[in-house]
C-alpha cells in the first residue's frame, strides 16, 4: 500500500513510514512531506478486514496520537469507504482505493481501485445481487425494527437463509446494529437501499419491454384500472405520487406476463424509450406492500427507491427526492 501512495502523490511530495510505534495506539505512522518541508502526519491502523461495526472504535484509538487517522486493508467496500470519508478518515487498499486529506500542508489525493473485493471469503455473501437478496433487503427495510430473524422471515415470507446471509453482509458493512443473541435492534434503512443498488439494477435484473401508448399515459393508467390483473407503477410515474418533480414522460409498469399484458392493454409494441415500459419482475416481491395514489397501484416506497436509484437520465435525482420524502414520512411506508 506504500509503495502505491508514493506512486500517486504530487510531485515534490514524499512518504516516509515508521512502523513499530511505542504506544501501540497505532499500527503505523505515515508522514508525507510537502516540496517546501511542511508534514502530514498520519496514525494508521491496518485489518485484514474493517468491518463497519469497527469503525467507530478505530477511530477512538487513533484519537489518541496527535495525527490525521488512516484506516488500511487489502480491500475497503464502497460502503466502508463512503463511511470514512463521512467521518473524516483517509484510506487506502492495496486494490489502489485511496484517499487522502489533510489541511496543513494541504493535500487531497483520491483515487478508485475495485469495486467488488478480489479476496472473498468462500463462507461469506459478497453481493446483494439475486432474488433472494433483494427480497431479504426489501423485508429489513420495509420492517421497522426491533425484530428477530426467524420472526422476519416469516412474516415476510423470505427464506431465514437467505435472510441470514444477506444481514450478515450488511453487519459487515456498519448498516445494522444487532443484539447479543442475533436480532436486529437498529437499521439504516437509506444506506441499505443505496448498498443494495451497487449490485440491483432496474434495467439489467427485470426484464423490460417497451411499448408506445399514442393517446398518452392518462390512457395506460386508465386501462390498468380497469383490468382484473396483478400490477404495479414504478420508475418516474410512480415518484410523481411522492415527491414531484417534473412531469412523467414514461410509464414503467411491473406485470406478471409481458407479452399478454401488452395485448391487454392494446399498446404497439417500440423501440426503446417509448411512453411505456411492461417489466417482468427479479421477484414477485415487487407486488408486495404496494399503495394506491390516484386511483393507481405503485411499488413499496422502498422499491421504487432502488428502480430509481439504479435507473437512467433524471431518474436517479428522483430516486434522491423520494429518499427526501420517505425520510419525513416514515411511518407512511414502514410498518
Amino acid at each position: 500500500i506504500e509503495g502505491l501512495v508514493t506512486g500517486v502523490l504530487p510531485p515534490g511530495w514524499t512518504l516516509r513510514s515508521r512502523r513499530t510505534l511505542p504506544d501501540g495506539s497505532a499500527d503505523a505512522e505515515w508522514e508525507l512531506r510537502s516540496p517546501d518541508g511542511q508534514s502530514a502526519i498520519f496514525a494508521v491502523e491496518s485489518k485484514r478486514e474493517l468491518l463497519g461495526r469497527q469503525i467507530d472504535d478505530m477511530i477512538a484509538r487513533l484519537s489518541q496520537r496527535p495525527a490525521l487517522p488512516l484506516a488500511a486493508a487489502p480491500f475497503l467496500s464502497p460502503t466502508i469507504r463512503g463511511a470514512l470519508a463521512d467521518r473524516g478518515i483517509s484510506y487506502a487498499d492495496s486494490t489502489g482505493n485511496l484517499r487522502l486529506v489533510a489541511d496543513r500542508p494541504g493535500i487531497f489525493v483520491e483515487r478508485q481501485g475495485a469495486a467488488k473485493n478480489p479476496w472473498p471469503a468462500d463462507d461469506t455473501l459478497q453481493s446483494l445481487r439475486g432474488r433472494a437478496a433483494g427480497r431479504a433487503v426489501r423485508a429489513l427495510v420495509d420492517f421497522r425494527p426491533p425484530y428477530g430473524v426467524r420472526d422476519l422471515a416469516k412474516r415476510a415470507s423470505v427464506p431465514l437463509g437467505s435472510l441470514s446471509r444477506t444481514l450478515s453482509l450488511l453487519d459487515r458493512d456498519g448498516l445494522v446494529t444487532r443484539g447479543d443473541r442475533g436480532d436486529v435492534v437498529d437499521l439504516d434503512w437509506e444506506r441499505v437501499l443505496r448498498r443494495w443498488t451497487q449490485d440491483y439494477e432496474f434495467a439489467r435484473t427485470n426484464r423490460l419491454e417497451y411499448y408506445l401508448e399514442p393517446r398518452g399515459l392518462p390512457a395506460v393508467e386508465q386501462q390498468l384500472a380497469k383490468g382484473e390483473w396483478l400490477y404495479a407503477v414504478t420508475g418516474a410515474s410512480a415518484a410523481q405520487r411522492f415527491a414531484p418533480i417534473a412531469p412523467a414522460r414514461q410509464i414503467a409498469v411491473y406485470v406478471q406476463d409481458v407479452g399478454r399484458s401488452g395485448e391487454a392493454l392494446r399498446l404497439r409494441p417500440a423501440d426503446p424509450g417509448a411512453n411505456v415500459v411492461l417489466v417482468e419482475p427479479f421477484d414477485p416481491v415487487v407486488f408486495e406492500r404496494t399503495t394506491t395514489r390516484d386511483r393507481t397501484t405503485v411499488v413499496a416506497a422502498s422499491q421504487l427507491a432502488a428502480d430509481l436509484l439504479s435507473g437512467r437520465g433524471r431518474e436517479p435525482s428522483e430516486g434522491i427526492e423520494l429518499l427526501g420524502w420517505m425520510r419525513l414520512n416514515e411511518d407512511q411506508w414502514r410498518a
